[in-house]
């Protein structure tokens, strides 16, 4: 019974600690993405500037991801 009950302990904190990475790793993505996009609209070339269009492509599954997460935090400061 103690083996299950730490085996479980040790997944679930692994779990949420890989889960937290991978929210960070979005966060800093989006925000690199973010300012590629604006240096490269601010340029008058045409290939620099459907480059930063490009990058729509990626920016608003990050965009959501990053409004799921800070909606999922001010829920669990709410909740507890």
């Amino acid at each position: 019974m103690l083996t299950t009950i730490t085996t479980t302990t040790v997944t679930t904190t692994a779990t949420l600690s890989y889960i937290t990475f991978l929210g960070t790793l979005a966060v800093i993505a989006l925000i690199l993405l973010l300012i590629a996009k604006e240096l490269l609209g601010a340029i008058e070339n045409e290939k620099a500037y459907m480059l930063g269009r490009y990058t729509s492509i990626a920016i608003n599954p990050l965009l959501f991801t990053f409004i799921w997460i800070v909606t999922l935090k001010v829920i669990e400061v709410i909740m507890y």
